[in-house]
C-alpha cells in the first residue's frame, strides 16, 4: 500500500525520537531516584516498597469508513484517598463535608436497601483511617468509568485534588467493547487479556492499536496498595491508534442479516458474504456466520463452476474461442482417462460457449480448454496468474493461506488435472480471491486489490492511509470483461439462477457454482454452494460473493442455497445506494392505522384524538404497546424490566431518547424518523451505564 506522505512520515520519526530521549532520560532518573538513599532507606528498597509501575495505554478505536466506532477500549478506575495528607484543621467544617461527600457515594453506589450503613460507610472508613495513619483507604470497592470519575470529582473534599485531599485515582484496567456485538467479529479481531490482539484487525494491527505503556514510581502502603508517587515524574502513557476500516455498519448490517438467514434456512455449517466497491476495491462488508473463524480469508477451497468464469476468460482473452462457437458435450457423461465428467443429469449436445456458461456444462469447459490449452497448459497457469490466483488478495489482515495451484511438473499434475480445473477443481482458493476476480471482470478487466483498511491516525491526525491499488491494470481487455459480463446475465435471465432473480428492479450478472467436498477418501457427498456477481450489471458498483458451507435441507446447489442470500442483499444494498424507499406495502392488507407500537401515553392519547381514531383502554401508564384488535386500536402497558433494552424498533426518536435517558442508557441517533434498527438488541442486560446508536429510517 502506499504512503501519504514521506515528508509526515520523517517528522513523525523525528518525534518518535525525541520522544524516546526524554523517556530514557526520566527513566533514568527514576530509577536514579529509586536507589538514591537520600530519598529513600535501604530498608524500604530491600523491603520492596519503592518499586516502578505501569501506566497501561489505552487502546485505539477500530472505526467504520464513516466514523462509526465497531470497537473500542473503555477505562475503568478506582478512587481512594491518602489520609496523610488532609489537615482538617486548616478546612472549614470538614466534617460536614466528609459527611455530604459519604452520603453522595451511598446514594450513587451502594445498595441502599441491603445496607442501611450506606450513608456513613465512607465517612468511617476515611475517619478510621486518618486515626490510624494509614496511608491508603479505598472509598469504593467497584470499579467506575469515566463518566463517573468525572462526577465523582466534583465531590466535596475530592474536588481539591491529589495534593489537598489526597485523591488517588488508579486506572484499573481497560476493557475492550464492541458496540453493535458480533457484527464483523471475526474481522476485528479478538483480543487476550483486553491488551494483546491475536486475530482479524486487532492481531494485524495491533502494534498500531496497543499504544505505548507509561510508567511510574509507586509506594507500597498497608493493604498491599501502591501509592504513586509522581511527584518524582512519570512517562506518560501514549494511546494507541485509530483504524479506519473502509466497511460500512449498515451494508455490514444487510449482509450480515441475509447471511445468517440462509444459513440457517438450509441448516449449513457455516457461511461467507463479501461485498466489494468495484471502482476502488473497497470491502464494504464482510460477513461470516457463525462470526467464529473467518471463512472469506482463511479457508481454501475447490470453487466449482464459479471457476468457469475463470476459464471462460482465459479462451476469449486469447481469441481461442467465440462466445457463439460450438462444442459436443454428448449425452451428458464423458469419460477422460479413468475419470468420468457428467453435467449432473444433463444432455445439453451441442452448445455455444455462452450456453456452456448459462447451463453451467461441466463437459462443455472441460472439453474446451483441454483442446486449445492442452498442448500448452502454461499458457492456462499464466491466465490465472494475471487473474490474481496465485497471490493473497488481502494482505492487510494476517492468515490469508496461500493458494494451491498445482502446475505442471507437480508431482500431482496428471492428464486429468487441466481439464479438472477448468471447472473448478485441482485448486485450492478462498473466496476473498473469487470476489477479487469477479471484481475484475465487473471491473473492466482493471483487478483492483481488496482492502479493508483505509487509515491509521493519532487524534484525528492520519499517521498513515492506504488507497487503491491496481494489481493487473488490464487482467482482460474490457471488451472481453463485457462479453464474459454478458454470459453471466445470460445466467441470471435463462440460465441456472433464472428463477431467483425473477422481477428483479435491476440487472444482476452472475454464475452458480456447487463444489464437492473431499473427505478422508477422496470426494464426498457434502457440497459447498456458491454464487459470485456484481450488479446492477451494465454499470456495476458492487461485488458480491456468497458461499455457503454443507448446506443439509434437501437442497445444496448453488442456485438454490447461495443465490437467493444475493438476491436479498443486492436488493437492499442497491435500495440503501439509491436512497430509495421499501417498498410500500400490499394496499390491500395495509394496515390503515398509524403505526405507531409503542409511544407515550399522554402523546398517545393527543394523537389518536386529534386523528380521531378511537382507541380503548389507553391506561395512564408511562409507557404503552399498541396494536389493531377487529378494526381498533387498543392498547396495552409496555413490559419493561430495569437494566434491560427494550425492543425500540418503530418507536420516534424523541420517544426513544425519553425512554433510554429515563433508564440511564447514553444515546447516539443516526439518521432522521423512526428507529429502524439499535446497537444494543433488546434483552442486553447492563449494569452500570449502557451507550447505544439508534439507526433511524
Amino acid at each position: 500500500m502506499k504512503k501519504v506522505s514521506d515528508n509526515i512520515l520523517s517528522r513523525v520519526y523525528m518525534l518518535f525520537g525525541l520522544f524516546l530521549l526524554m523517556g530514557l532520560m526520566i527513566i533514568l532518573r527514576v530509577v536514579g531516584l529509586q536507589f538514591n538513599s537520600t530519598y529513600w532507606s535501604e530498608k524500604e528498597l530491600e523491603e520492596g516498597q519503592i518499586s516502578i509501575k505501569k501506566l497501561v495505554a489505552d487502546r485505539g478505536n477500530i472505526l467504520d469508513e464513516k466514523g462509526t466506532i465497531m470497537a473500542t477500549s473503555i477505562p475503568f478506575y478506582k478512587i481512594a484517598l491518602d489520609p496523610s495528607i488532609i489537615d482538617s484543621t486548616k478546612w472549614d467544617n470538614f466534617d460536614d463535608s466528609l459527611k455530604h461527600l459519604s452520603s453522595l457515594m451511598a446514594d450513587q453506589f451502594f445498595d441502599l436497601e441491603e445496607d442501611s450503613l450506606a450513608h456513613t460507610r465512607v465517612y468511617q472508613k476515611v475517619r478510621t483511617a486518618m486515626a490510624e495513619g494509614d496511608r491508603h483507604v479505598y472509598l469504593l470497592r467497584k470499579k467506575i468509568n469515566f463518566q463517573e470519575l468525572q462526577t465523582v470529582k466534583n465531590w466535596p473534599i475530592l474536588r481539591r485534588g491529589r495534593w489537598e485531599a489526597g485523591l488517588v485515582v488508579e486506572k484499573f484496567r481497560n476493557e475492550r467493547f464492541y458496540p453493535f456485538n458480533d457484527m464483523a467479529r471475526v474481522t476485528l479481531g479478538q483480543l487476550a487479556d483486553d491488551t494483546l490482539g491475536i486475530r482479524g484487525i486487532e492481531h494485524s494491527f495491533n502494534r498500531e492499536l496497543r499504544g505505548r505503556d507509561g510508567y511510574v514510581l509507586a509506594q507500597k502502603v498497608v493493604g498491599d496498595s501502591y501509592l504513586p508517587l509522581d511527584q518524582f515524574g512519570e512517562i506518560r502513557a501514549h494511546d494507541g491508534y485509530d483504524i479506519t476500516t473502509t466497511l460500512d455498519v449498515d451494508l455490514q448490517d444487510v449482509v450480515e442479516s441475509a447471511l445468517k438467514d440462509g444459513v440457517t434456512r438450509h441448516y449449513a455449517q457455516s457461511g461467507t458474504a463479501i461485498l466489494i466497491e468495484v471502482e476502488t476495491g473497497k470491502v464494504k462488508a464482510l460477513a461470516n456466520y457463525p462470526e467464529t473463524y473467518n471463512q472469506a480469508l482463511a479457508t481454501r477451497y475447490e470453487p466449482g463452476s464459479t471457476f468457469k468464469i475463470a476459464s471462460a476468460t482465459a479462451l476469449l482473452q486469447d481469441e481461442l474461442f467465440d462466445v457463439c462457437d460450438s462444442v459436443d458435450t454428448g449425452n451428458g457423461k464423458m469419460m477422460l482417462d479413468d475419470k468420468e465428467i457428467s453435467d449432473n443429469g444433463h444432455a445439453f449436445g451441442i452448445i455455444t460457449l455462452e450456453e456452456v456458461i448459462k447451463e453451467s456444462s461441466n463437459i462443455g469447459i472441460a472439453k474446451i480448454v483441454q483442446k486449445y490449452f492442452g498442448g500448452n497448459p502454461e499458457r492456462f497457469y499464466e491466465h490465472l496468474k494475471n487473474f490474481g490466483f496465485y497471490q493473497k488478495p488481502n494482505q492487510q489482515i494476517k492468515g490469508e493461506p496461500n493458494p494451491l495451484i498445482i502446475e505442471p511438473g507437480h508431482e500431482d499434475y496428471t492428464s486429468f488435472t487441466l481439464p479438472n480445473l477448468a471447472y473448478g477443481y485441482s485448486i485450492g482458493v478462498t473466496a476473498m480471491q473469487m470476489a477479487s476476480f469477479y471484481n475484475g471482470i465487473a471491473n473492466k478487466g482493471k483487478l483492483m486489490r481488496p482492502w479493508i483498511i483505509k487509515q491509521v491516525s493519532d487524534n484525528g491526525n492520519v499517521i498513515q492511509a492506504y488507497a487503491p491499488e491496481v494489481v493487473t491494470e488490464q487482467m482482460c481487455s474490457p471488451e472481453v470483461a463485457v462479453a464474459v459480463r454478458e454470459m453471466m446475465k445470460l445466467v441470471v435471465r435463462d440460465g441456472t439462477a433464472k428463477r431467483q432473480f425473477r422481477n428483479m428492479p435491476f440487472e444482476v450478472a452472475g454464475k452458480t457454482g456447487t463444489a464437492k467436498k473431499t473427505g478422508k477418501y477422496g470426494y464426498i457427498r457434502k457440497y459447498r454452494a456458491s454464487f459470485g456477481g456484481f450488479f446492477p450489471a451494465n454499470d456495476p458498483r458492487y461485488t458480491l460473493f456468497i458461499m455457503v458451507d454443507e448446506p443439509d435441507a434437501g437442497t445444496s446447489s448453488g442456485a438454490s442455497v447461495a443465490a437467493p442470500i444475493f438476491r436479498r442483499i443486492a436488493q437492499e444494498v442497491y435500495r440503501m445506494d439509491n436512497g430509495i424507499e421499501a417498498e410500500p406495502l400490499d394496499t390491500e392488507n395495509s394496515n390503515p392505522f398509524p403505526n405507531a407500537p409503542k409511544i407515550e401515553a399522554n402523546s398517545a392519547k393527543e394523537v389518536f384524538a386529534s386523528l380521531q381514531i378511537p382507541v380503548k383502554n389507553i391506561e395512564n401508564e408511562e409507557w404503552i404497546q399498541a396494536f389493531v384488535d377487529s378494526a381498533r386500536y387498543r392498547t396495552q402497558k409496555l413490559e419493561m424490566e430495569e437494566n434491560i433494552i427494550p425492543d425500540l424498533k418503530g418507536m420516534t426518536s424523541r420517544d426513544a431518547i425519553n425512554l433510554l435517558e429515563n433508564m440511564g442508557v447514553e444515546v447516539t441517533l443516526r439518521g432522521i424518523g423512526r428507529v429502524r434498527r439499535q446497537s444494543l438488541l433488546p434483552g442486553y442486560k447492563f449494569t452500570d451505564q449502557a451507550r447505544i446508536t439508534l439507526f433511524l429510517s
